[in-house]
């Protein structure tokens, strides 16, 4: 299967300008002919937090517009979703015009505020899920911190662990590591789609990479806007696995 990365620029607030330029590079995976593309975390809105309401309440008809894209590609990204007024950052993945998965982020980064403007999400929620027959595992940004999110996910039996994010430049050495690591230690494929230049008051630090399980760098977008695309076998993590049993080991230090 082909997976593809769209690290873009995220400006802050405005929607028409982050939408249309979200819709020429699904038109670039689709020449491609990938079955997946990630974009950043919030990538239509950035954290406008002094519009976040306005903007959480007409992100639906958005997201009606990318499910009719959604056509044999599966667009998978963060938008600001408005559940009774409460407003989370939350995951989706839109495939055949349907909404096939969701998950809203957990850990907030109250560094930068999120607390104070988001719901976290709940920590009993599922953060896999199956397309293409292959399961696939989810976080948001700062989840990157915490490797029990990717493991979770992992002895689940996901294959491919997909993670979007707004993530700074002034920190770009901790995304590049923690992304080869949480490949190496789950032995699965890592795929990180980060945005690029300046949203807000944030200067982002691209390097949107994709990992595979034995942490081989197979595509990185570096510092930028660029759409990437790596053909990846999905049944190689479990390849992987097997010869070097290090996940399986790991199997009874979570009840397993």
């Amino acid at each position: 299967m082909k997976i593809s990365i769209a690290q873009m620029q995220v400006n802050q607030g405005n929607i028409e300008e982050n939408f249309n330029n979200a819709l020429a590079m699904i038109d670039e995976a689709r020449l491609n002919k990938s079955n997946l593309i990630l974009f950043p975390e919030l990538f239509l809105t950035g954290f406008d937090y002094q519009n976040i309401d306005n903007l959480s309440k007409i992100m639906p008809s958005y997201i009606d517009k990318l499910l009719e894209k959604s056509v044999s590609l599966a667009i998978c990204g963060t938008y600001l979703e408005n559940i009774n007024n409460k407003i989370l950052n939350t995951f989706y993945c839109l495939y055949e015009k349907k909404v096939v998965f969701k998950y809203s982020k957990i850990k907030l980064f109250e560094v930068t505020n999120e607390h104070k403007f988001f719901y976290p999400g709940s920590i009993s929620q599922e953060n896999t899920f199956d397309l293409f027959d292959v399961k696939f595992g989810v976080a948001i940004c700062f989840e990157l911190r915490f490797p029990e999110f990717f493991r979770r996910a992992s002895l689940k039996g996901a294959d491919i662990l997909l993670l979007s994010a707004i993530w700074p430049k002034n920190r770009i050495f901790a995304w590049q590591i923690l992304s080869v690591a949480r490949a190496i230690e789950n032995q699965v494929f890592f795929v990180g789609c980060n945005a690029i230049g300046k949203s807000g008051q944030w200067m982002c630090g691209g390097y949107s990479s994709i990992f595979d399980p034995l942490g081989n760098k197979l595509e990185c977008a570096y510092e930028k806007t660029t759409l990437k695309t790596a053909e990846i076998e999905p049944s190689y993590a479990k390849k992987v696995q097997i010869e070097f049993p290090s996940l399986i080991k790991s199997y009874d230090l979570y009840g397993g």
